[in-house]
């Protein structure tokens, strides 16, 4: 039981960090958010820092199970389409994580310690998937184009959110500027990925309509 409300306070939390940004919720609000009181609260967390290392932990299991989303012996792109969706639902998840640094200071020390080789897997991990587009014959690139089109597809991905409020224009729909990151990342190919292919993972991922209409789906805020 125990192990049960500890995991149910860091969903909780991740979901009311996320729509409210970590400096501006309390622990009061988190208990009576969870319908248990505070005392329980600093049972299974001490801090609020406490509550950060475990949604911490709990981001990198998430991205350790997403690097292994490999080409396989099924069809490339479904596999992509898998891949696209797991890292969406990554950003989505995690983002007060990434957001609020200026709230809880520095990163954990395993965020620290783990990020470079995050990022370095999943850049190697898009990369296999070009390559076995390429191979399956949805894509047409030169191979000297693969890793600088990989890179840029991570960071409009993982960065998308962090656009948003670069430009500020808010982040009340994350989940349609994060599909506007999918959106753009597939646009980025150009022709080089075949029509019929482009449709098919629009669709996997439920964004037909929005490949049409979500090229620049914000006005900046005055």
């Amino acid at each position: 039981m125990a192990r049960n409300t500890r995991q149910r306070i860091i969903e909780a939390a991740l979901r009311l960090f996320n729509e409210r940004h970590f400096g501006n919720v309390t622990t009061a609000e988190l208990a009576a958010d969870l319908g248990i009181t505070e005392g329980n609260l600093w049972y299974h967390f001490k801090s609020k820092r406490a509550l950060l290392e475990a949604m911490t932990d709990l981001y990198l299991e998430r991205a350790g199970q997403r690097l292994a989303i490999l080409p396989g012996e099924g069809d490339v792109l479904d596999g992509y389409a898998g891949l696209l969706a797991a890292l969406s639902a990554e950003v989505r998840d995690f983002r007060s994580i990434f957001r609020d640094r200026a709230d809880y200071g520095e990163h954990t020390a395993r965020m620290i310690a783990a990020a470079p080789g995050i990022y370095e897997g999943t850049w190697h991990q898009f990369g296999q998937f070009f390559r076995a587009l390429k191979r399956a014959g949805h894509l047409d690139m030169p191979d000297q184009w693969i890793d600088p089109l990989v890179i840029n597809s991570v960071i409009i991905i993982r960065f998308s959110l962090e656009f948003f409020r670069e430009m500020n224009a808010g982040e009340e729909e994350g989940q349609k500027q994060i599909d506007w990151g999918i959106v753009q990342h597939l646009a980025s190919f150009g022709d080089m990925l075949h029509a019929d292919a482009r449709r098919y993972l629009l669709a996997k991922l439920g964004l037909e309509a929005a490949g049409a209409t979500m090229l620049m789906p914000f006005t900046a805020k005055g």
